[in-house]
C-alpha cells in the first residue's frame, strides 16, 4: 500500500477527495504541500496580488487589462503527474483540472479584487509570476533519469569560472522540455517508486511585467554624406561625426522612444547605404521594433493617425539631414518581410565618376553593349574586418553613362540589392570582376 501523499486541506479537497482522506496527510504550514508548495495559500495569494498590484502603479502603463502568465517549479509539475497516476483512485472535486489552470483562476480572482487594472484573456500587457523551489531538482532529475535514461539525457560538462580561480560544475536541474517528452509515459509502476517529501520553506517567486513590441514602418532620405545609418565606433570609420545619437537609426528612434516610453528599440532596414552616400528618392523602407512600450492609447482609434503625422512633423523639423514619410503602424509578420528576398530586389544608384584616361565613344558603347553583365565581388578590403571572406555573384541590369567631359561621367545603375558600386566602379584591386574600368578599358576608375 502506497505510504500517505502530504497535502494542504485544499489540495485534499480539490484532488484526494473526501472518500480518500485516509491516503492523505494533512500539512500543518502550507508550504508543505507536496503538491501546490503553498502556492494556493490564501494569504500567500493575497501576498502575491499586492504585490503585483505595487507593481502595476511603478511601472506606469497606459493600459488598464493584463494577462496573466505563471510559471511553476518543475518539480511541482511531475509531482501533478505522478500523484494522479500512484493514486487513480483520487476523484476530488477538480482532479480532472490541471493544476496551472487552478493556480490561473485563483490568482486572477484575486489580481481583479486588488488591482485597478482587470485581468482578461486578450491583452498586450502580460503579468508574469514566476514560482520557484530547487529543492527537489537533483533528486527528481536523478529519479527521472533512473526511469527514462534515453529521455533525460545528462548536458554536456560545462565550468564556471570565478574571479578567483574557482571552478564548479553547471547545476543540474530537468529542464521543462524533458519533462514534457516523459510526461505521458509514466505509469502507475513507476509512479509508486516516488517518494513524496514536503519542502521544508515557501516557494520564492519574481513578478515581472512585459507589454508586446509595437512596429513603426516608414521611408527615410538621407542627404548628408558624413551620417552613418547605425551607430558607429571611431575604428569603423574615420569621416563619421564623433557625435551620440549622431546616425539616421539613433535619430529616428530617440523620437520614437520617448513619445512612448520604450524600454528599448531596434532599428531595421531594406538594405543599407555607406556613410558617404546620400539616400535620395523615395527613401528606403526602415521599421522600428518598439519594446515595453508604456504609452500606447495614441496609437489606437482615432488618434493613431494624428500620433503618426506629428510624430512624421516632428521628426522632419528636428532632425537636420534626414526626412521621414509614410509613418505606419504595422504587424510583426508585415516587419519580418522586410528581409524576405533581398538579394532578388533591385536598387537604383547615380555616381559621379572619373577616369585617368580620356573616355571614347567607342569605349562607352561597348561598356553599354556588356550590359547586363553578371558579377563576382569579393568582400570589398573596406569591409572585410566585418563581413565574412566571400563571393558574392551580383547583376548590373541597366546603366547609362552621361559623359560631362573626357574623363567626368555621371554613372547611372539598376542592380541587384547587395551590389558593391563602389567596387564594381573601381575594381577594388581586382576583387570585383569584370569592373566598370574593365569594360571601359582603362586601369583606374573610381567613385566620386
Amino acid at each position: 500500500m502506497a505510504d500517505q501523499v502530504p497535502l494542504c486541506a485544499l489540495c485534499s479537497r480539490q484532488i484526494a477527495g473526501e472518500a480518500n482522506a485516509d491516503k492523505v496527510k494533512l500539512v500543518e504550514k502550507p508550504h508543505e504541500c507536496c503538491l501546490c508548495f503553498g502556492i494556493l495559500n490564501p494569504d500567500f495569494i493575497q501576498q502575491v496580488s499586492e504585490e503585483a498590484n505595487r507593481l502595476f502603479a511603478s511601472q506606469q502603463y497606459d493600459s488598464n487589462t493584463f494577462i496573466l502568465a505563471l510559471s511553476l517549479p518543475v518539480s511541482q509539475t511531475l509531482r501533478e503527474t505522478l500523484i494522479l497516476k500512484q493514486y487513480p483512485e483520487f476523484n476530488g472535486i477538480l482532479h480532472t483540472v490541471p493544476f496551472k489552470i487552478r493556480n490561473v483562476n485563483t490568482y486572477i480572482e484575486k489580481l481583479g479584487d486588488v488591482s485597478n487594472i482587470r485581468p482578461t484573456l486578450a491583452s498586450d500587457l502580460q503579468l508574469l509570476i514566476a514560482f520557484e523551489n530547487d529543492e527537489f531538482n537533483e533528486s527528481d532529475l536523478a529519479f527521472c533519469r533512473r526511469h527514462f535514461p534515453n529521455e533525460v539525457r545528462p548536458p554536456r560538462k560545462r565550468k564556471f569560472h570565478h574571479q578567483n580561480g574557482d571552478s564548479e560544475q553547471e547545476p543540474i536541474e530537468m529542464s521543462r522540455c524533458q519533462l514534457q517528452q516523459i510526461n505521458n509515459r509514466i505509469t502507475k509502476d513507476i509512479a509508486e517508486k516516488y517518494s513524496f517529501v514536503s519542502p521544508s520553506r515557501p516557494c520564492t517567486y519574481k513578478l515581472s511585467l512585459e507589454r508586446d513590441a509595437i512596429y513603426i514602418a516608414g521611408r527615410y532620405m538621407k542627404f548628408s554624406r558624413t551620417l552613418p545609418q547605425s551607430p558607429w565606433t571611431v575604428d569603423e570609420d574615420k569621416n563619421a561625426q564623433p557625435e551620440p545619437g549622431n546616425s539616421v537609426s539613433e535619430k529616428i528612434k530617440n523620437v520614437l522612444e520617448k513619445e512612448l516610453g520604450a524600454s528599448e528599440s531596434r532599428f531595421n532596414t531594406s538594405g543599407r547605404e555607406d556613410i558617404d552616400v546620400r539616400m535620395l528618392g523615395e527613401g528606403r523602407p526602415f521599421c522600428v521594433e518598439m519594446r515595453d512600450c508604456k504609452r500606447t492609447k495614441q496609437l489606437r482609434g482615432i488618434e493613431y493617425i494624428e500620433t503618426l503625422q506629428k510624430l512624421e512633423d516632428e521628426m522632419n523639423r528636428t532632425m537636420k539631414d534626414v526626412k521621414v514619410r509614410e509613418l505606419t503602424r504595422v504587424k510583426r509578420e508585415e516587419a519580418e518581410k522586410m528581409a524576405v528576398g533581398a538579394d532578388e530586389k533591385r536598387k537604383w544608384y547615380s555616381a559621379h565618376c572619373y577616369s585617368t584616361l580620356p573616355l571614347t565613344d567607342e569605349a562607352i558603347c561597348k561598356a553599354l553593349q556588356a550590359i547586363p553583365v553578371q558579377l563576382v565581388q569579393k568582400t570589398p578590403i573596406r569591409v572585410l574586418k566585418r563581413r565574412s571572406l566571400l563571393d558574392r555573384p551580383r547583376t548590373i541590369y541597366s546603366m547609362d553613362i552621361l559623359r560631362q567631359d573626357s574623363n567626368h561621367f555621371l554613372l547611372r545603375l539598376e542592380t541587384q540589392a547587395g551590389t558593391y558600386v563602389k567596387e564594381f566602379v573601381h575594381g577594388d584591386f581586382g576583387r570585383t570582376r569584370p569592373s566598370l574600368a574593365n569594360l571601359l578599358g582603362v586601369e583606374n576608375g573610381e567613385a566620386n
